[in-house]
């Protein structure tokens, strides 16, 4: 089954008010999409990537050198 198919169900069994929720959800994430150009990068990277990512710029970027200047 894919995500739309389990979707679909999952909202056929869902009370009024959660099925509500998710509309509203999805309406602010279309409205969010065609703002902002950097939306089609959401969700690219795994968590072991971000945490990876996240790590090096602690570890990296966040050091300065006040005699490199």
């Amino acid at each position: 089954m894919g995500n739309r198919e389990q979707l679909i169900k999952e909202l056929e069994e869902a009370p009024d008010d959660l099925v509500q929720t998710v509309l509203d959800f999805l309406h602010q994430v279309k409205v969010v999409e065609k703002r902002h150009s950097l939306v089609k990068f959401a969700g690219i990277l795994s968590n072991s990537e971000a945490e990876e990512l996240q790590q090096a710029i602690v570890t990296d970027c966040r050091q300065v050198d006040a005699n490199e200047w």
